[in-house]
């Protein structure tokens, strides 16, 4: 018989950050690090991951030292009680923000590849409407849906990026160094954004069932996201080179519906990425309004956390129709 104390593994939290992560970023992480280095790019990645490793020590530690305290009690604890309270409603705030975007994009994406003639407002509404449903139903909930995408969609994206990997041409990886060190630095700054989701760590202490060993299980999981997004970048390099890349929109994309594998039972290999990436998006979103309306709540302290949520909707449907430029 299912627990039902809102408790996780650590294991099921390595699934939820892979897919809370590995979203929206990747699609145009070989763009961006091309633009920055042309095919010195997946040096860009790799310099990303390192970033993104000290950032996962960093927010390690917080959790750590305050194992069992939840994000706006551990900032009281240190800073004070309204200091504490501001920073958890700016936080919320932030996930809010980042939410909109990545929805917005969401539905560009899909109006473009997918839904041609679909409006915006219902693949808002829709997919809102299923992130809130799951985020109602608590953490737990959120990792035994994540064992299953994980194996459903994943696995056969590993296997399709493996046979592709055989058909490309390396070359267009050479030379290498030849960009300069400051740009390879900015650019992967930039390129850390694409593991956006490890801040989540710093929320999840209370539902994990062994919180003193998040570390460990965090640092594996930003590892495997930093190879994977070098394999993707060097694998989406070589096959168009870095010119080409810096014309495309989403180039992951592009390629998988170039792929042609013989004897395939699946027609167009882009609609396994496209899938992945749907679920991974819902898993952000669904993640984005757990987790703000979980700092709101703990800020404010009144009410049930499912107001919180019903609270944060129009907010989120709002923000995506503002102009990107304002921000």
């Amino acid at each position: 018989m299912f627990s039902l104390n809102d408790k996780i593994s650590l294991r099921q939290l390595q699934i939820l950050l892979i897919l809370d992560t590995f979203g929206t970023g990747v699609i145009f992480l070989p763009r961006l690090v091309s633009e920055y280095s042309s095919q010195d790019g997946w040096i860009v990645v790799v310099i990303s991951t390192i970033i993104a490793l000290i950032y996962t020590y960093l927010i390690t530690e917080v959790t750590k030292i305050f194992p069992n305290k939840s994000f706006v009690q551990t900032v009281s604890t240190i800073m004070g009680k309204p200091i504490g309270i501001m920073i958890g409603i700016i936080f919320a705030a932030r996930i809010i923000i980042n939410v909109s975007f990545e929805l917005r994009y969401f539905a560009e994406i899909c109006r473009q590849t997918l839904l041609n003639n679909t409006p915006f407002w219902f693949v808002y509404i829709g997919m809102l409407s299923i992130s809130a449903f799951a985020a109602m139903k608590g953490y737990e909930t959120r990792a035994r849906l994540a064992e299953i995408f994980i194996f459903i969609v994943f696995i056969p994206l590993i296997i399709i990026f493996a046979i592709v990997s055989i058909d490309v041409d390396y070359s267009n990886l050479l030379p290498i160094f030849t960009t300069s060190k400051v740009e390879m630095i900015k650019g992967g700054y930039h390129a850390a954004f694409s593991f956006s989701g490890l801040e989540f760590v710093l929320l999840v202490s209370p539902f994990v069932n062994n919180p003193k060993e998040i570390r460990k299980s965090v640092v594996h999981t930003t590892l495997f996201l930093g190879i994977m997004y070098l394999i993707i970048t060097v694998i989406t390099i070589a096959r168009f080179g870095s010119y080409e890349i810096t014309k495309q929109m989403w180039p992951v994309l592009e390629m998988m519906d170039t792929i042609d594998i013989p004897g395939s039972f699946i027609e167009r290999q882009e609609a396994l990425m496209m899938s992945f990436w749907v679920i991974s998006v819902f898993a952000l979103i669904n993640a984005g309004l757990f987790f703000s309306s979980l700092l709101l709540k703990d800020s404010i302290k009144k009410y049930k956390h499912s107001t919180y949520i019903y609270i944060c909707l129009p907010i989120i449907f709002f923000l995506t129709y503002i102009p990107k430029d304002i921000f």
